[in-house]
């Protein structure tokens, strides 16, 4: 699964699936910067946070930047 399927399908807030553009752009953006999981947990919690004004779980956000990138990982083989 690409990045981009693993963010469509995140769902923090029951919106539905793939409605999340803008953060997804942005948590996009930030694979190029962060290369470990808690630096990148935090970033995705701060996207969201400046977007809907509370963040998902730490926890939850710890295995989306985990599962973001393993699936960097395996593109770049």
């Amino acid at each position: 699964m690409s990045s981009e399927e693993l963010l469509k399908k995140y769902d923090p807030f029951h919106l539905g699936e793939g409605n999340y553009p803008t953060e997804m752009s942005a948590i996009l953006r930030l694979l190029t910067v962060h290369d470990q999981i808690s630096p990148l947990a935090e970033a995705i919690g701060i996207v969201f946070e400046e977007s809907f004004d509370e963040r998902p779980d730490q926890q939850e956000l710890i295995l989306l930047a985990t599962n973001l990138l393993l699936c960097e990982d395996s593109c770049e083989l």
